[in-house]
């Protein structure tokens, strides 16, 4: 992962209108995204992007993915009032699979180690 200029506190930041957009979709009761996982990194351009792990845990076919798919247009005004005007590049993983030891961890995060 290749550092950029994004600050801890905008990153909480990130998480938590990621949590707020998920929690106007979908009830305590149906899912829980816990935790949502934010990495700024660039890429291969050389412009800031932001990896987003949702790890969800509950039935997965109730993830409509025409909602999920529209995740970064409900987000990113939100991120360039921040500012942070990194491309968000969320990705939805669910809790049995990231909790699995033999989970394929995603090459930004080997890179990271």
């Amino acid at each position: 992962m290749i550092g950029t200029k994004i600050s801890e506190q905008d990153l909480d930041k990130v998480r938590d209108i990621v949590a707020r957009d998920l929690a106007k979709r979908f009830s305590p009761e149906e899912f829980t995204f816990d935790p949502i996982i934010v990495k700024p990194d660039l890429d291969e351009d050389g412009d800031e992007i932001l990896w987003i792990q949702i790890i969800f845990d509950g039935d997965q076919n109730n993830l409509d993915p025409s909602w999920t798919v529209g995740i970064v247009g409900r987000i990113y005004p939100e991120l360039e009032a921040i500012p942070v005007t990194a491309y968000p590049m969320p990705t939805f993983i669910e809790k049995s699979e990231w909790e699995d030891p033999a989970y394929d961890i995603p090459w930004w995060e080997e890179e990271a180690e």
